[in-house]
């Protein structure tokens, strides 16, 4: 636990020097504090889409439901894993014979939980052409969702082509995704013979994603991807802040200019609660606030009460938030 909490200061200091320019501010009435719930569940089996202008749940799905995420602007090339099920990929050794039989000598990486899409674990496939294998991770009871084979072919402004095949399969498919700009992502799942799924909702209806994902301790030794339980921020528009200087009730629209948002995906997290051992349960921190920019341009302060429903189960996400 040390390890982590030095990691975690190190973070905070690393992300201060990273932060953007200053933002326009659309000009807007303070809106009252609501208070809402978000049930996750105590497996937490989903991703749970967020409306916060409207106070909403938009859409919710499996967090099985896709392996695969693709970026959909015209000139983009990335592929992001499921990192809510703790997916992992490693280049095969040989890009010239598909046949790899087993993970002896691979080296398997994660995606950064930033959202940086210059820090996945595929990284730029368009210069390598390696063959990929993927672990595709566990589901929410920890059952192995297995492994498979992969090789990306090409990309242009309206689609992504690649093939892939049983881990320890001869038999290739080929097949294609197509990018919609009106999403950040297209998804695919190998499940049902493989197809295209479409999980989170269109980029402007949605601010936050409840969900499980990997986090890296990069400072430990070997490096530890572990699966956190949390709030994601939208990434066509993930600008944010904490603030534990301040109460929630007193922070106001001008601490918009004192605290410079940074545009990472991960920055309201998950470390707003924290496990006590002794007592066997979650503590909830309310004085971790976050400000963040709704997919609007206003902007909000979030923060979080208590991780419990009523009846004493964990995965329900308590939380008040107000327009600033």
């Amino acid at each position: 636990m040390k390890n982590i909490l030095v990691y975690i200061v190190g973070l905070t200091l690393f992300l201060g020097a990273c932060q953007k320019d200053e933002i326009p501010i659309p000009a807007h009435t303070p809106g009252e504090i609501n208070a809402k719930i978000v049930e996750m569940g105590s497996l937490y089996p989903e991703q749970i889409w967020y409306d916060i202008e409207t106070g909403t749940e938009i859409s919710r799905n499996k967090k099985t439901a896709f392996d695969l995420a693709f970026e959909c602007t015209a000139d983009g090339w990335h592929i992001v894993l499921n990192g809510a099920n703790r997916m992992q990929v490693a280049p095969a050794p040989d890009t010239f014979l598909p046949t790899v039989s087993d993970t002896n000598g691979l080296t398997f990486n994660w995606d950064s939980h930033t959202g940086n899409l210059d820090s996945t674990g595929i990284g730029d496939w368009t210069q390598t052409k390696e063959l990929y294998i993927l672990d595709r991770g566990k589901d929410e009871f920890g059952k192995s969702l297995g492994l498979a084979k992969v090789m990306f072919d090409s990309v242009t402004p309206t689609t992504f082509y690649f093939r892939y095949a049983a881990f320890n399969g001869t038999s290739w498919t080929s097949t294609s995704v197509e990018k919609d700009s009106n999403y950040v992502y297209s998804y695919f799942s190998f499940k049902n013979g493989g197809e295209q799924v479409w999980i989170a909702p269109p980029k402007t209806e949605w601010d936050l994603c409840f969900t499980q994902y990997t986090y890296i301790y990069y400072d430990m030794s070997p490096v530890v991807a572990y699966i956190v339980t949390g709030v994601l921020l939208n990434p066509y528009n993930a600008n944010s802040a904490q603030i534990t200087d301040k109460q929630f009730d007193a922070i106001t629209l001008d601490d918009a200019l004192n605290y410079p948002l940074i545009s990472i995906i991960d920055n309201i997290g998950w470390d707003w609660k924290s496990y006590d051992f002794d007592a066997g349960y979650y503590i909830t921190n309310p004085n971790k606030n976050y400000i963040f920019t709704a997919k609007s341009g206003v902007l909000y302060k979030i923060h979080f009460l208590d991780w419990y429903n009523q009846q004493g189960q964990k995965g329900t996400a308590n939380f008040e938030f107000s327009r600033l």
